[in-house]
């Protein structure tokens, strides 16, 4: 009987070609989408679990209080906090404290040779000597266990390697030089090592000892707990968990933090965060790796689902549909004794033949997709065949599918009546066309839902990027700073090199400061209005700015004045934001500027009161903000350029740099394309929501087009008889459009409701958001209105134009 289903389902596929492929092309593509998502999600959920210790590794973060309000909860800690650690906490194993290269720095190699290469990188890290002992790399050249006992010791990643000594060199034993960083030495190259995997929140290219760093004078001054630079992970022993750790924790706090936290009424609670979750908690402050949220996760595996489904319905929906045309076959067969259970057989026999060559064509078309997904995500995403968990989710939809769309198709055709099949008033299956308008509905619901999703998204990248920021961006060029200093009168070289890109044609204003807009600040520090308690510090960003970069960047000046340079009182003075006034109550911005503030120890006069601007992205509100005064600055030059002559701008720039300051690489960025780097994650999160979106609506409008063209057909004959007796094409293209419109307008009601909530709730993390107004609501409506007649009005003009005499010739 095995052999006749199969026969029998083979022929009903060829006997209906259009059908089965929109069948088994809608179910293939489902279960693509599906298998392409759920790599992407455990892409995501597999941050760090490549190291042998992984389990047992945490990063110590803080979450401070003051006043007993919540401040914040960040990542940064002093220096000394893993040695203690390591000495009060017998649970704690050991310790690794790592530390960026703030602002990048010059690496060479060969420098007295005609081919010497020098490049700018900004992927450099300090770390404890023992780092490749908690932390797992795989080695391509060296002992990564020794690598790092030498201070003057460098690990490479083979991408560096490849840079630098390209294929015909051992980069074993060579020298590399820093120069324009936190600890400028000549390094030994000891080890190279494979590229970091993608999936790691820790990113580098160059790995060096902590020890130099360490021997720098901001860290001998200081006693380890007040310079916040470093991040500690502390790697725990076998079966230890930090809940037992607990009331160690808080001894442990107020035993080295206890004083300082009761002269500030603060306090503090030390966490340990699992290396493996860091990936997924994002929000922490001082948080450099890339994070995104577990509901953005539990978002995409809800599509996935979305997606699967909208296939299975095309199938039951055309299967219940095409159940009409089979009775006869049904009636036939159960008159010559086939039973109910053999007839269920036989209809999910025909579902797991579908289903099958779906898996076969969907694995096809995931591998094919999969290379989409990773140039937008920048990752590179693979599937691993011999991963078994691949083949569980394949077969697993396999067989949830088989039953799931074969299942009620199955008994609806098993139940025909025999007699009444046979004598051809059987046509109606119970139940199946209000099924089968539930169904649709479904379709149309989670189509709006994703069209509205992807609209959305849209709306507010496009608000994020267009809103006016306080500050001017558009064609400002940032030139980074010379990191090698060689010779003499820096200062002066600096300035002089200001003064001639100042007199290039095209542009108009230069200023140089210590960090630019969506690149971080240089000093966070605790502040306080000058006559309050020291308990009253909050912390603030601090960047140093030269005279001209208020006026470089039209910041808008509400009451005092920028820098003058010929005032010494004005240099030794500070800029604040509106934010700043309401955070430190310093009244008005009038009343502001003649008040001074505490910072780390020195009083500072208000000079002016500047407007909020936007120094990070629009996902975070305004926060306290000071410009502090600097008489040129070697971290970046700013270049406010005018007319389209820009690539002869930065050819002169770039001559007038490289003659100012030989032996350093001109690097430059557009600050708004730099500035709108901050939102990489939400256009991702667009692109993939969109990609998903399309291919959901494509599945839909596949299995909408070939209901249309069944529903059409069944009905000639009733189009026919309208017609002889007088009825307009109009009026019939009217009557079978509004069948498919009313389903709309249904879905309408029902899916505007989730999609106000959906978006609602995905706009609530950010501080500058978009409106919920009517255009986010009415567009998609109208989107999937057209998208739903224009599925359907080829197979509905077709039958409104048919011929009477030849359907009804046979009455």
């Amino acid at each position: 009987m095995l052999k006749s289903y199969l026969k029998v389902a083979v022929r009903n596929l060829l006997k209906r070609k259009v059908y089965s492929f929109i069948n088994i092309f809608g179910l293939a593509t489902g279960m693509a989408v599906c298998l392409v998502i759920l790599k992407y999600v455990d892409f995501e959920l597999s941050y760090d679990s490549f190291h042998e210790k992984s389990e047992r590794i945490y990063r110590v973060t803080t979450t401070s209080y003051q006043n007993n309000e919540f401040r914040a909860h960040h990542v940064l800690s002093g220096y000394a906090l893993g040695p203690a650690l390591k000495t009060d906490i017998p649970e704690v194993e050991s310790y690794i404290r790592t530390h960026p290269m703030y602002g990048g720095a010059v690496i060479s190699y060969g420098r007295e040779s005609a081919d010497a290469s020098s490049f700018f990188e900004e992927n450099i890290q300090f770390v404890d000597s023992n780092f490749f002992n908690v932390f797992t790399y795989e080695p391509i050249k060296g002992n990564l266990s020794k690598s790092l006992e030498d201070p003057n010791s460098m690990v490479l990643t083979e991408k560096m390697a490849t840079k630098y000594f390209h294929d015909d060199e051992d980069p074993i034993g060579k020298t590399m030089t820093i120069s324009g960083g936190w600890a400028d030495h000549d390094y030994t190259v000891t080890a190279i090592i494979e590229n970091p995997p993608g999936n790691s929140h820790f990113p580098f290219d160059f790995i060096v000892p902590i020890h130099n760093l360490l021997q720098g004078q901001q860290y001998q001054n200081d006693d380890g707990w007040g310079w916040n630079n470093f991040i500690t992970y502390a790697e725990l022993i076998p079966n230890v968990k930090p809940d037992d750790m607990k009331d160690k924790m808080e001894a442990f706090v107020k035993k080295y933090r206890g004083e300082e936290m009761e002269r500030y009424n603060s306090r503090a609670e030390m966490i340990y965060q699992p290396i493996e979750k860091i990936h997924l908690e994002p929000g922490l402050a001082n948080e450099s790796s890339e994070t995104v949220s577990i509901n953005t996760i539990y978002f995409f595996i809800i599509i996935s689902i979305f997606i699967m489904a909208i296939a299975w319905v095309n199938y039951i929906n055309l299967s219940t549909a095409r159940a009409m045309e089979r009775a006869r076959e049904i009636g036939i067969k159960k008159a010559i004794g086939a039973y109910k259970q053999q007839l269920i057989g036989q209809f999910l026999l025909e579902s797991i033949v579908v289903n099958l060559l779906g898996v076969i064509i969907a694995m096809v078309m995931a591998v094919l997709l999969l290379p989409v997904l990773s140039s937008i995500v920048g990752k590179n995403l693979y599937f691993d065949f011999n991963d078994p968990r691949l083949w569980m989710i394949l077969g697993g939809l396999f067989l949830f599918g088989s039953v799931i769309s074969g299942i009620y198709p199955a008994f609806v055709l098993s139940s025909f009546n025999t007699i009444a099949v046979l004598k051809g008033s059987g046509e109606k299956a119970k139940g199946g066309f209000s099924l089968r308008k539930t169904l649709v509905v479904f379709q149309f619901v989670a189509s709006m839902i994703l069209i509205a999703g992807t609209f959305a998204v849209y709306q507010q990248i496009t608000f994020m990027r267009d809103q006016d920021k306080g500050l001017t961006m558009d064609k400002m060029l940032v030139v980074k700073g010379p990191k090698v200093f060689e010779g003499e009168n820096f200062r002066t070289r600096l300035t002089t090199l200001k003064d001639q890109l100042t007199k290039v044609p095209g542009v108009t204003q230069v200023a140089t400061s210590g960090a630019v807009p969506g690149g971080g600040y240089n000093w966070g520090t605790s502040i306080r209005k000058d006559g309050t308690d020291r308990s009253e510090g909050k912390n603030v960003s601090i960047v140093w700015v030269d005279p001209d970069f208020v006026k470089t960047y039209d910041i808008t000046v509400l009451a005092g004045r920028s820098f003058n340079p010929e005032i010494t009182s004005d240099m030794e003075s500070v800029l604040v934001n509106e934010a700043a006034l309401k955070a430190f109550d310093l009244g008005s911005p009038e009343e502001a500027v003649t008040q001074n503030v505490i910072m780390g120890g020195d009083t500072c006069a208000i000079l002016g009161v500047l407007k909020n601007y936007n120094w990070n992205s629009l996902k975070t509100e305004h926060q306290p903000w000071l410009l502090r005064a600097d008489t040129i600055s070697s971290s970046a030059y700013s270049l406010h350029l005018t007319g389209n002559n820009i690539d002869d701008v930065i050819d002169q720039a770039e001559d007038i740099y490289k003659e100012a300051f030989p032996g350093n690489p001109f690097d430059y960025f557009f600050l708004d394309d730099f500035f709108d780097k901050q939102y990489k994650a939400e256009r991702q999160f667009g692109k993939i929501f969109s990609l998903f979106a399309v291919l959901a609506i494509t599945i839909a409008c596949l299995g909408l087009w070939g209901l249309a063209s069944y529903d059409t057909s069944q009905k000639l004959r009733e189009i026919s008889i309208r017609k002889v007796m007088g009825a307009s094409v109009n009026s019939i293209v009217s009557l079978l459009s509004w069948q498919f419109l009313k389903l709309v307008i249904i879905a309408s009601a029902v899916a505007l409701p989730l999609t106000w909530y959906g978006i609602n709730s995905w706009l609530d993390n950010f501080a500058f958001r978009i409106g919920l107004s009517w255009d986010l609501f009415v567009i998609p409506v109208a989107i999937l209105t057209l998208l739903a007649l224009g599925t359907v009005s080829l197979h509905i003009l077709k039958g409104a134009n048919s011929n009477p005499a030849k359907v009804l010739r046979s009455e």
